[in-house]
This record gives C-alpha cells, sequence and structure tokens, in this order.
C-alpha cells in the first residue's frame, strides 16, 4: 500500500515512517518544505489555511492507499487559533479532501482521553488540545471511507517530548508530587504504537472504529519518575507531595531555578491522559506490550530530544519492529 505519512518527522510519525517501510509499503512523508532526506515527500503545514479543495486535487495527484496523520504536539497546550489549527481545523480540512479524493483508509492518532469532552465544552480540561482533537475524531468518523481514530496512552521513547519533559522531571535532586504523585498512567513506547498503526493500515476488510492503545502496567506518578530516574542512573531522590492548587500556581511561575516542578502541559497529562479498560494493543500487536521496565531498557531517556531519530534510536526502532508480513494487501 502507498501510505501518506503526515507529522513523518515528529516521535510517533518517525516511528510510523519505520514501520510501514519495514513492512515493505511506500511512504510518502510530509514537510513543511516539502523535501525530505529519504524518499518522497510533500509540503504540509496545519498551523496554516489550506483548503478541501486543495487537498483533493492533491491527494488526487499523490495517488495514496491510505493516511496515517500523526501531526500534532504530544503535549496539547492551552487553547489557542494555532493549535485549533494544528489540531483540528487542518485535520478535518485533510480527512474531507481525502474522502473527495477517494483515499481508503485514514488511521488518525488523537489522544487517550479526547473522548472525555462533553458536546458543550464545560469539561475545564477539554479547553485545550484534547478539545481540539476530539472535535478532529469526531468529524473523521463522520465520512464514509474506512475511519480508524487510535487514541494513545502516554508515548515514551526516541524523539518523544513528552518522556524527555518526564525524564528532565526525575532528575531532579527533589521530585515534586502533586497530590503526592498517585495519578495512575499506562506508557506506551512508541515502537508498539507505530507497529500497532501500521497493523492497521494493512488490516483486510474495515479497520473502522476507535481503538485505546496502552502500555502492559498501570504505574503512578510518582512510580514513572522513579523507572525513568533508575534508567538514567540517577540515585535515590526525596519526594515532595504538594496539593494540586499549589502544583498550578508553581507550574505558572518563571521556569529558571524551578527544577523538578512540572509545568502546566504536564499537569494537563496528569489530569487527562490516564489509563484505559479497553486497551486494543495485545490484540493489535498480537502479543502483550511490553512493560515500562522493558522499553526503557532497549530506548534509555535522553537527556535532550533529537531533531531527528539518531542512529541508535534506528538501530533500535529495527530491532524492535517485527519482519514484515505476508499476504497483505
Amino acid at each position: 500500500m502507498r501510505v501518506l505519512v503526515c507529522g513523518s518527522s515528529g516521535c510517533i510519525g518517525s516511528a510510523v515512517v519505520r514501520a510501514l517501510r519495514w513492512r515493505g509499503h511506500p511512504v510518502v512523508e510530509t514537510t513543511r518544505s516539502g523535501v525530505a532526506g529519504r524518499g518522497e515527500a510533500v509540503a504540509l503545514d496545519f498551523t496554516r489555511s489550506t483548503s478541501v479543495d486543495a487537498w483533493t486535487a492533491q491527494l488526487r495527484a499523490l495517488d495514496v492507499d491510505a493516511i496515517v496523520n500523526c501531526a500534532g504536539s504530544a503535549l496539547p497546550a492551552a487553547a489557542s487559533a494555532s493549535a485549533d489549527r494544528l489540531h483540528r481545523d487542518g485535520p478535518i480540512a485533510l480527512f474531507r479532501g481525502a474522502e473527495r479524493a477517494g483515499v481508503a483508509r485514514i488511521v488518525a492518532v488523537s489522544a487517550l482521553g479526547a473522548d472525555r469532552c462533553d458536546a458543550g465544552g464545560n469539561d475545564p480540561p477539554a479547553r485545550d488540545g484534547w478539545r481540539a482533537r476530539h472535535d478532529a475524531d469526531e468529524a473523521l468518523l463522520g465520512l464514509s471511507l474506512d475511519a480508524a481514530v487510535v487514541r494513545p496512552a502516554l508515548v515514551y521513547g526516541p524523539g518523544s517530548r513528552s518522556g524527555a519533559a518526564l525524564a528532565a522531571l526525575a532528575r531532579a535532586p527533589r521530585l515534586v508530587l502533586p497530590d503526592g504523585g498517585t495519578q495512575r498512567l499506562q506508557p506506551l513506547h512508541v515502537f508498539e504504537l507505530a507497529e500497532a498503526i501500521a497493523t492497521l493500515v494493512e488490516r483486510t476488510g474495515s479497520a473502522r472504529g476507535v481503538y485505546e492503545l496502552a502500555g502492559a502496567a498501570i504505574v503512578t506518578y510518582r512510580e514513572l519518575l522513579i523507572a525513568l530516574r533508575d534508567a538514567q542512573g540517577g540515585g535515590a531522590a526525596i519526594g515532595l507531595a504538594v496539593p494540586m492548587a499549589i502544583a498550578r500556581l508553581a507550574a505558572r511561575a518563571p521556569r529558571p531555578g524551578l527544577r523538578g516542578v512540572p509545568d502546566g502541559d504536564v499537569l494537563r497529562l496528569l489530569e487527562r491522559v490516564g489509563t484505559t479498560r479497553r486497551n486494543a494493543a495485545p490484540v493489535l500487536l498480537g502479543r502483550a506490550p511490553s512493560t515500562l521496565a522493558e522499553g526503557l531498557a532497549v530506548t534509555p531517556p535522553l537527556r535532550s530530544v533529537p531533531r531527528a531519530p539518531n542512529a541508535s534510536a534506528r538501530r533500535a526502532g529495527a530491532a524492535w519492529f517485527h519482519p514484515p508480513h505476508r499476504g497483505h494487501s
């Protein structure tokens, strides 16, 4: 299958590109300039207006069988016009253009918790990127093409900005724990997320539906920080439990000098992402997903996020992905 991957330079998108190419699929990547370091690429910038008609014409020219939309921020920030274009308006125009162009299947990466936005937008955390993602999800599922919405839990691994932010917090001398760090999370490695997405792209018959994807085990925020600290060779740390209200106030303060204090993006993640009781990962992977310890052993946290996957990340990705499946249409 010939697949267009939107957001192909990001953490999830680059892993999806590797997974699809590993399985033998031609991939068209997206960049802001339309120039890729490898393979075919087209220009894409959701923060700029592109009409449905323009997408229809471009997709007909590209002649792709499927689209995977991975564009967007891993840590949806407070609502803004540019964030709305990135997570809602741009993707919706793409989806509608794809329907007109006759694209058979779209797999859209959303976020766990996007379904917990009420119709009136009255849920306070919904007034950020999750609300925009929810609107894009609903628009896609309302189209006539084969639509799959993937809602992953906290994603970590090479290039993950949320993972890098949490790893930096874990290195602090004191671990600041909002509400004692009892928030429950179900981390999923980006390579396994990419593998599950590739399986949906290849699925024979309809892939329509919503798929919540998460890791093997539930951990608390405190346990996650300790695991990230251990993976970076850190020693024992002092945990400082603070009420969530105090954590929100501290998140608004200037960042220099506040090592270990989660910012607003991380607090929103803790309040929104959570866990799932409908984990589709075992079915799509054909096995239980990896534990956090297993994932961190393969790809330990980096002190900074590279702009593109480095050589060690590429080698880890190649080792993780299974050989290409045979017999897929």
